[in-house]
């Protein structure tokens, strides 16, 4: 009678062992299907762009999305919705406001939607430090002058008397940092703002309404590097890169042109330094260094963050991607992982008494009130 007690609580044991086993699997089953790895099956990601259809950003978006598509553990189905209207702030306060924080949205932005959030516009409701950055595409600009200016380099530039006049489109946005290059190198610039676009500041230059303009890098090597073969533009400097210490290094676009800093350095003999030397650089980073960048709500789920991010990684070292990325994004590499983190983290730094003095400058220059 013993020996068959002993036998079964050997049983017993036996069985309780083996229920234990399928509960700990079923327990791990069940934590892998929240894991980054699954999280977006059968799921979808919209990806709101804050602009118009056709735009930089609303393509940057739409060349991404397929690649995130494949490369997301999960493949959720991307749509790319537009929600466009003042100047992107409408659509980037409706993605905080209005979609979930799921894990299931995110926000395209542009040096455009930075500018007015580092400004304080009264209108922004998104705080981007809250935010989560899953890919980063830096660009670059060429600052350029009619060469019957009588510049051609920057011992020229204290030489000349020549009245230049500059087309721009909103002292606010992207023509911010071409104003504070001006700035930087004491150059007394005309500047008549409300063009259209850069397109149309482009024809202004080539039609002799201004004499000094710049464009972004795919504008400049498609439409400006004609002109200069052509002896009708002088290429000045590159606006230039910040690299993760937050200094000015070169364009990889323009590896043989100076930046504005090397510009600066053979004209007066000395580095740039001060205010507006420094303001410069935080508005380059947050409108060239990073200008655009796809991002998470701060309190999506970690799951979401993780598979995002390891697809945008594997997206962005797809050969496929590269090659194609030559002609969509101007051949640059986006950034993800912890590199793009730093470089976010040097975009959001921006010092306050940098930041108002830019409104000071703003206010003084272009009679700009609104962010006072």
């Amino acid at each position: 009678m013993k020996k068959l007690l002993k036998k079964s609580y050997l049983m017993t044991g036996i069985v309780l062992m083996l229920i234990t086993a399928i509960v700990l699997t079923g327990c791990s089953s069940n934590s892998a299907s929240g894991s980054s790895s699954t999280f977006y099956e059968g799921k979808s990601l919209e990806l709101l762009v804050p602009f118009g259809t056709g735009g930089g950003t609303d393509t940057f978006a739409r060349f991404v999305a397929p690649y995130l598509n494949e490369n997301v553990k999960g493949s959720p189905t991307i749509q790319t919705v537009n929600v466009p209207g003042g100047g992107s702030i409408n659509g980037s306060n409706e993605f905080v406001l209005s979609r979930k924080p799921n894990g299931q949205n995110a926000l395209v932005t542009s040096g455009s939607t930075h500018m007015p959030y580092f400004l304080g516009d009264p209108a922004v409701k998104y705080e981007l430090k809250d935010m989560k950055p899953v890919m980063g595409l830096p660009t670059g600009g060429v600052v350029y002058v009619n060469p019957e200016t009588g510049i051609k380099g920057p011992k020229d530039l204290t030489k000349s008397n020549e009245k230049l006049t500059y087309a721009g489109i909103s002292a606010t946005g992207l023509d911010l940092v071409t104003l504070l290059a001006f700035e930087v190198l004491q150059m007394d610039v005309e500047t008549i703002l409300g063009y259209d676009g850069r397109g149309p500041s482009r024809v202004a230059f080539e039609s002799g309404e201004s004499n000094i303009d710049y464009q972004t890098t795919m504008a400049y090597l498609s439409n400006v590097k004609p002109l200069v073969k052509e002896g009708q533009a002088n290429p000045l400097f590159s606006f230039g890169q910040l690299n993760e210490k937050g200094e000015v290094v070169r364009d990889p676009a323009f590896p043989d042109m100076p930046t504005l800093k090397e510009f600066y350095v053979k004209a007066y003999g000395e580095e740039p330094s001060g205010t507006a030397w420094e303001a410069y650089k935080a508005f380059l980073g947050s409108s060239f260094t990073v200008q655009k960048v796809i991002w998470l709500h701060k309190d999506a789920p970690k799951e979401a963050v993780e598979a995002l991010s390891q697809g945008a990684k594997k997206a962005v070292e797809d050969p496929e991607f590269t090659k194609k990325g030559e002609e969509v994004l101007g051949g640059y590499k986006p950034y993800v992982g912890d590199q793009l983190d730093k470089v976010v983290k040097n975009m959001l730094n921006t010092d306050e008494e940098v930041t108002n003095w830019v409104k000071e400058f703003l206010e003084k220059e272009y009679d700009i009130t609104r962010y006072q």
